[in-house]
């Protein structure tokens, strides 16, 4: 391998080190700002769960400290477990949903309400309440961390073979007539635009889907998508072939914006390349999307840091070819490493959507 492309697997290397070392600093500074833990049962089918959600929203808003933990019984096993866990824990007078566990009180029922909630936060506001979760035998690590996931899930999605292709063929283009400043210049355009791209189409998806009350259908769905999706992505690796990638019909069109090496084309293939490219990864997507649209106090910070992360990788190859490094050689160190990025995203997918079929998740 030339030096050049062993530059760009070094730079690759320091990044993931850096994340590996700024990680511990991040999950400590999500939860600090919510001292107050709330976990919330309900199911899709009861309609008063449906009417408290609402007022639930509107104290997290209200209350930067709250953290409230919403878990969905009747359609994952694990969580309709956990309840019945925190029933035993704190034996309430009756059982029922929607229920909420706030200090060393339980809410169920008809006696979860606004108000009887946000006496209970204001009560822990002013005295700490212990975590509900550390009444529950084993329950401590009883939850993904929904951080962690966000970062290991965004990065994978991120280095995918489909848009560091399109962003190498652009690149290679403007280098034989452009300047290495227009370079950049047009180069931070594409990334801006799969950015901005993927970040709406997150928050468009979260808006249509998850938060008019279909998100149980909807994880039916992407259990049915990502688990075949991953498992063709492991065929892959052993066939040598692409099945999940850009369709061909729009790959001559890419081409010829990619060598228009203006900023306008740089924009418009970046959107296009970001809505064609979704086959190659984007199911990773789908996976994360309702766990962040679970949290509305974060939703807006945490879509924004997926996003950040999911374009990490391409500003890595957009930073190694202006700094000397050859598109003819980036492109061949894709070919080589087209199959492994494979692998890793069919082995995320096919793990992660086993965890949600088994409840896990």
């Amino acid at each position: 391998m030339s030096r050049p492309v062993s530059a760009v697997s070094s730079v690759i290397t320091c990044s993931g080190v850096l994340l590996l070392l700024v990680l511990p600093t991040l999950m400590p500074l999500a939860t600090a700002q919510h001292p107050v833990s709330v976990y919330y049962f309900y199911s899709a089918d009861c309609p008063h769960c449906q009417a408290v959600r609402p007022d639930i929203e509107s104290l997290e808003a209200e209350y930067p400290e709250l953290s409230v933990h919403k878990l969905e019984i009747a359609y994952n096993e694990t969580n309709a477990d956990l309840l019945n866990a925190f029933i035993r824990a704190y034996n309430p007078p009756a059982v029922d949903i929607p229920a909420a566990f706030i200090g060393t009180t339980a809410l169920i029922g008809n006696g979860l309400t606004r108000e009887t909630l946000e006496r209970e936060i204001l009560a822990c506001l002013q005295h700490e309440c212990p975590d509900p979760i550390s009444f529950v035998p084993g329950g401590a690590g009883s939850r993904t961390p929904v951080l962690a996931m966000l970062i290991g899930t965004a990065l994978v999605e991120g280095i995918n073979p489909c848009g560091i292709a399109v962003l190498i063929v652009l690149l290679a283009s403007l280098l034989l007539v452009r300047t290495k400043r227009h370079v950049l210049l047009v180069g931070l355009a594409f990334i801006i635009a799969v950015f901005g791209t993927h970040l709406l189409l997150g928050l468009g998806i979260i808006k249509a889907l998850f938060l008019s009350g279909v998100a149980p259908v909807m994880r039916v769905i992407v259990i049915a998508v990502v688990i075949p999706a991953g498992m063709i992505n492991i065929l892959d690796f052993w066939r040598e072939k692409s099945t999940l990638a850009i369709p061909a019909a729009l790959k001559p069109l890419l081409g010829k914006l990619a060598r228009l090496a203006s900023i306008p084309g740089a924009v418009l293939l970046g959107i296009l390349a970001t809505l064609a490219g979704l086959p190659c990864t984007g199911e990773l997507y789908l996976i994360m999307l309702p766990r962040i649209a679970d949290l509305p106090a974060q939703r807006a910070l945490y879509l924004l840091l997926y996003n950040l992360l999911y374009i990490l990788p391409l500003v890595i190859i957009l930073l190694v070819i202006y700094l000397g490094t050859a598109p003819e050689e980036a492109e061949a160190w894709r070919k080589s490493t087209r199959r492994y990025m494979k692998l890793i995203g069919g082995l995320v997918m096919l793990g992660i959507g086993a965890a949600m079929l088994a409840g896990v998740v």
